[in-house]
């Protein structure tokens, strides 16, 4: 990463592992304060301390992204430890398979709620911090292909996608 983010902070959702987890260094390795959300606690706590340990500054926080109070808890708690929220990376997500005659209504409400509510809760959370004092900040969505083509066995991840490029063009 060529950006130098010393002085940012930046919260990162699914951040315990897989890409989430990639970028949290990446963004740490750029000097950013980084908040490790995830559901996984001791899976964020893990990742924080890789980042602290090798002369990062991150925390651990714990997370569902489906639920409004934990998530303004949560990025509350990062603008306290950090002074700011300036960065926020709505990684969070799932991936579930199926075709659609046979996707139960229960996995398709969890798709959407996980990718579009959870990013809609934890961008309303971080732009509370983010117009503060007038400083801005950058919110990134996880898009894929499926935020513009569609593929037969995953309707619910394909909407959610499409959900995800529409909220981001609104708050473009």
């Amino acid at each position: 990463m060529a950006a130098d983010l010393s002085g940012k902070t930046a919260v990162v959702t699914g951040a315990a592992s897989g890409i989430g987890k990639e970028i949290a260094l990446e963004l740490a390795k750029a000097g950013a304060a980084v908040a490790i959300a995830d559901l996984n606690q001791d899976g964020a706590n893990a990742v924080a301390d890789e980042i602290n340990k090798a002369g990062g500054k991150a925390i651990g926080v714990a997370m569902d992204v489906t639920n409004e109070e934990a998530v303004n808890t949560g990025i509350d708690k990062v603008a306290e430890a950090f002074g700011s929220v300036d960065i926020l990376v709505s990684n969070a997500g799932i991936q579930i398979v199926n075709p659609i005659e046979n996707y139960s209504f229960a996995d398709w409400k969890k798709m959407q709620a996980i990718h579009v509510d959870g990013a809609f809760l934890t961008t309303k959370a971080a732009l509370k911090h983010m117009y503060k004092d007038d400083r801005g900040g950058v919110v990134i969505y996880m898009g894929s292909v499926h935020s513009h083509e569609a593929s037969p066995l995953k309707s619910a991840y394909v909407t959610a996608k499409h959900g995800l490029l529409g909220l981001a063009r609104v708050l473009a």
